[in-house]
C-alpha cells in the first residue's frame, strides 16, 4: 500500500522548501522526505465561505440568563432580555397581617468574567410584571416573548460590576454576598405579593395566577462602541425576590426549575451593510471576510463542493481531517474580545438547521481559541476526522454524497457569551485565512 499525506490548504500555505505545486490548492506529501514529491492529484477545488442568518435557539434550558445591550460599530445593536417565574417557597404561608418594609429583586452575576462589552458603560434596565402566563408545556426560543404590564415595577441604572461583592439585609443584619444587582420594587407590586391570601398561596399554580412572572428589559441606548451584556445565575443562591417585613424578618421567592420557568429573548438591528449583503447573497457566493454573531445574529457557512474529486480515480482511507479558523487581524478589542470557543456543525439533511458532527463528542474535537495553549497561533482548530471518514465511506461504498458543508457558530451555552467574531476567510494566502487539512492513504 502506498502511503501519503494529502494536504489541502484553503490558504495555500507552502511551508516546506522542497515542494512542487501541482494545482492551485492540492499537495501530496511524501512520507519518506516529508516534502512535496510531485505526485500530487491535480484538481481545483471550489471553496465557498459566506455569512448567513442564524436560526432562533432554545433558551429555556440554558445555564444562565443574559440581560443587557451592546452597540457594536460593525455588528449593530444587539440585546438580551429575560423572563422568569417565581417559585412559591411554602404553601399558605400568609404574612399579610405583618408590617411590610420593602420588596427587592436580587440578581446574582454568573461569574466575574461572564459578560461582554464595556463595563464602564452606564447600563439600565426595567423590571416588569408579566400580564400573561408563560407557556409551561412547550419549549421557548430566543425569538419569543411574553406580554408584560407597561408600567415598570423597578429600575436599575448603573455599571455592571460582576467582580465586586454586594451587600444585602439578612434577618436584620447587613451581610456580604456574591456579586449581584439589587433593585427595589414598587410599592404597588410589594403590596400585591405581600398581601397574598391563603387562596393565592394554596398551590404553585394559584401563586402563578397571582404573580405570572417577571420580565427584565434593557432600557439603555448606548452609543456606538459601548454597552454591555452580562450573564445572571437566576438559579443561584442569592437570586430571588425578597420581602422584608417586621424590621428583621424576610420571605424569599426564588426561581426553581421544578415548578417555575425562565428564558431569554435576543434581538439585533443595524448590522453592517456587508453582513446584510452576504445574508442575501446566492449560495454560490464566496467572501474573504465572514462574520459570526451570537444571540442568533449570524453564522459562517463553509462549503467544499468538490471534496470527493480525490476519490474518483482511487480508493482512499482518511487518517485525519481538521479545519483551522483564524480571526481577522485588528477586529477585536479588550471590550470585544475573541470568543473562547466556537462550534463547527453541519446543516441537517432535512431541515437545514444546525446539527452536530460525530466528532463533537470526541476529546480531540477542540474548537477553543489557541491563545490559551500557544498564543502566537491565533486560531481555532477542529478535528473532524470521523465526520470526513464517514463522508468518504458513504461515497465510496454507496455513491452517497452527504457533504453538506459546515456551519461555524458561537455556542449558545457552555459558555454562554454574547460575543462576535470577524473571520479571515481568504484563500491562497500563506499563514492566513481558513485552512482545511486532509491526511489520507491510498488503498
Amino acid at each position: 500500500m502506498k502511503f501519503s499525506y494529502f494536504l489541502f490548504f484553503l490558504i495555500i500555505a507552502v511551508v516546506f522548501t522542497a515542494c512542487k505545486k501541482k494545482s492551485d490548492n492540492v499537495f501530496l506529501v511524501n512520507e519518506g522526505t516529508l516534502g512535496f514529491d510531485g505526485n500530487g492529484y491535480a484538481d481545483t477545488f471550489t471553496i465557498l465561505t459566506s455569512t448567513i442568518r442564524e436560526d432562533s435557539v432554545r433558551t429555556d434550558n440554558l445555564s444562565n440568563n443574559l440581560v443587557g445591550v451592546i452597540n457594536d460599530p460593525f455588528f449593530g445593536k444587539y440585546q438580551a432580555q429575560s423572563f422568569f417565574q417565581l417559585n412559591l417557597p411554602q404553601l399558605s404561608n400568609v404574612i399579610n397581617t405583618e408590617k411590610l418594609d420593602s420588596v427587592v429583586l436580587i440578581m446574582q452575576f454568573t461569574s466575574p468574567t461572564a459578560y461582554y462589552g464595556d463595563l464602564n458603560s452606564e447600563m439600565s434596565f426595567n423590571v416588569y410584571e408579566l400580564s400573561s402566563s408563560m407557556d409551561s408545556t412547550n419549549s421557548t426560543y430566543s425569538n419569543q416573548s411574553v406580554p408584560y404590564n407597561p408600567t415598570a415595577i423597578g429600575t436599575f441604572t448603573g455599571k455592571y460590576k460582576p467582580a465586586d461583592s454586594s451587600y444585602i439585609r439578612e434577618l436584620g443584619s447587613k451581610v456580604r454576598i456574591a456579586p449581584s444587582i439589587s433593585v427595589k420594587l414598587s410599592a404597588a407590586f410589594a403590596n400585591k405579593i405581600f398581601n397574598a391570601n391563603s387562596t393565592d398561596l394554596a398551590s404553585q399554580a394559584a401563586f402563578l395566577n397571582l404573580i405570572k412572572g417577571i420580565a427584565i428589559v434593557p432600557s439603555a441606548n448606548p452609543v456606538s462602541g459601548t454597552g454591555s451584556i452580562a450573564a445572571f445565575n437566576m438559579l443561584g443562591s442569592f437570586s430571588k425576590i425578597r420581602i422584608y417585613y417586621n424590621d428583621s424578618l424576610q420571605s424569599d421567592f426564588k426561581v426553581l426549575t421544578d415548578d417555575s420557568r425562565r428564558f431569554s429573548q435576543y434581538s439585533f438591528s443595524g448590522q453592517n451593510a456587508e453582513i446584510i449583503k452576504q445574508k442575501t447573497a446566492s449560495k454560490k457566493s464566496s467572501f474573504d471576510t465572514t462574520f459570526i454573531q451570537s444571540l442568533t445574529g449570524c453564522k459562517t457557512r463553509i462549503l467544499i463542493p468538490h471534496l470527493f474529486n480525490i476519490a474518483k480515480t482511487k480508493s482512499i482511507s482518511i487518517a485525519k481531517a481538521e479545519i483551522i479558523i483564524r480571526p481577522l487581524d485588528a477586529s477585536y478589542t479588550s471590550a470585544a474580545p475573541l470568543p473562547t470557543r466556537l462550534l463547527l456543525l453541519q446543516p441537517d439533511a432535512t431541515t437545514g438547521v444546525n446539527t452536530s458532527l460525530v466528532d463533537l463528542a470526541e476529546p480531540f474535537y477542540d474548537g477553543y481559541y489557541k491563545s490559551v495553549i500557544n498564543y502566537y497561533r491565533n486560531e481555532y482548530r477542529f478535528n473532524i476526522t470521523r465526520h470526513v471518514q464517514n463522508l468518504f465511506i458513504e461515497y465510496q461504498r454507496k455513491g452517497a454524497n452527504n457533504n453538506r458543508g459546515f456551519f461555524l457558530i458561537i455556542p449558545t451555552d457552555n459558555p454562554i457569551a454574547p460575543s462576535r467574531l470577524m473571520l479571515d476567510t481568504r484563500k491562497k494566502i500563506p499563514n492566513a485565512g481558513i485552512e482545511f487539512r486532509l491526511y489520507y492513504s491510498e488503498l
